[in-house]
């Protein structure tokens, strides 16, 4: 795990991109997107080792703590190149686009890529990172990599497409991975495909539209899943030990209500954690975390690059980002949904169409998708995550 004290991201040089982690395992508590909880009376403070704002072109520390996630490194891995021991050399990927749920853990797979000794000894001349968000600074993040490259006068090319095409001169014959987190349009993503032949590019981003616009062919495509509830509850419990050793049958429920989300187990761990601390029983809350709403107004962990730049945001500010896509009508569709959601919500297309009393739920069906709110699930069913059906129901309590 990182040490205790915050740490400054590292800035890339040509020499690659590793951080420098310690060892720590006594409270405070380092959460597994390298924020530190600290109790001061009834307050509990998260600060966050990510430096508001993030300098363009740094890479995030090494995630201090990630869980269940050996299968999707090793599979990323593959993708660039790099096989199992044992195994034949596996071809290289040139484009890789990691799609997943909000709060799934995208940013914090591709830190941990970053960081990784097969990826340095793979791409020995560094790591290179873009961190997007939705209203992205593309001329400052190419001027990074430019400095990253030996070359600090990048930001006086006249146009963002002129600074791209310097860059891809510049890694033509080099070996490089280049990182770009956090995509929320495919056009942004275009100026920062300029490595050459050794080079491999990993995006991240929340959007199965964006993801498909960027991705050559489906297969070019990761899906990043939800934590298993085996994992699920070893976060839990590296998070809240006393709590899940007291109510392990309890904590075991609240995995399963929770569907295996990264970002909400680590709140719900901080939470019950808290609680605990002061002596008091954890059972209401564990009840409250179960039926949502307690969960989406609760201060976030920042494991995302955008985070870091708010102030306190909740797991709900975090949600609004896809909901904010959605015109009135859409929105409302997406509500209704949370109001009628079983458990889990899964819905076929009869049902929707019931729900929003529409002639077709097609339409409304593919905005919900394209945005992340909604997952294919087969045999004509869709998926809405738990945390997102909290959230949707949000909306009709505003109302």
């Amino acid at each position: 795990m990182d040490s205790d004290q915050p740490q400054q991201n590292q800035d890339i040089s040509g020499a690659g991109a590793a951080g420098v982690v310690g060892d720590a395992t006594n409270s405070p508590i380092t959460t597994g997107n390298n924020n530190t909880i600290i109790q001061s009376g009834r307050d509990t403070v998260l600060y966050t080792n990510l430096p508001p704002p993030p300098a363009p072109g740094s890479v995030p520390l090494k995630p201090a703590l990630i869980i269940g996630r050996d299968n999707d490194l090793q599979a990323l891995k593959q993708r660039v190149g790099i096989s199992a021991k044992g195994e034949s050399p596996a071809p290289l990927k040139v484009l890789t686009a990691i799609r997943g749920w909000p709060g799934v853990g995208k940013t914090t797979l591709a830190a941990a890529l970053a960081h990784d000794p097969d990826i340095n000894a793979r791409f020995p001349d560094g790591v290179l990172w873009a961190s997007l968000g939705q209203q992205p600074g593309l001329f400052g993040e190419l001027a990074a990599w430019g400095r990253a490259l030996g070359v600090p006068d990048l930001n006086q090319a006249h146009t963002v497409e002129e600074a791209s095409n310097l860059l891809r001169g510049l890694l033509r014959n080099k070996r490089y991975l280049l990182i770009v987190d956090d995509a929320w349009q495919a056009e942004h993503v275009v100026p920062f495909n300029v490595g050459g032949s050794g080079c491999a590019l990993l995006i991240t981003t929340r959007l199965p539209e964006v993801a498909r616009a960027i991705a050559p062919t489906p297969d070019d495509v990761y899906v990043l899943g939800v934590l298993s509830e085996t994992d699920a509850l070893a976060l839990l419990r590296t998070l809240a030990p006393t709590v899940v050793a007291e109510n392990e049958a309890t904590s075991r429920e609240l995995v399963k209500d929770l569907e295996g989300l990264p970002l909400a187990i680590q709140v719900a761990g901080r939470l019950l954690h808290t609680e605990a601390s002061y002596g008091f029983g954890v059972e209401q809350l564990l009840v409250d975390i179960r039926e949502g709403a307690r969960l989406i107004q609760a201060q976030a962990p920042a494991d995302r690059a955008e985070v870091a730049r708010e102030t306190t945001p909740t797991v709900a500010a975090l949600l609004k980002k896809s909901t904010d896509l959605l015109d009135a009508h859409t929105l409302d569709c997406f509500a209704y949904l949370g109001a009628f959601a079983p458990k889990p919500a899964t819905f076929d297309a009869a049902a929707m169409q019931a729900v929003w009393e529409v002639d077709d739920p097609r339409p409304i069906i593919r905005t919900l998708v394209d945005r992340g709110l909604l997952e294919p699930s087969g045999q004509g069913r869709f998926w809405m995550h738990a945390v997102l059906v909290s959230h949707a129901k949000s909306f009709l309590t505003e109302e």
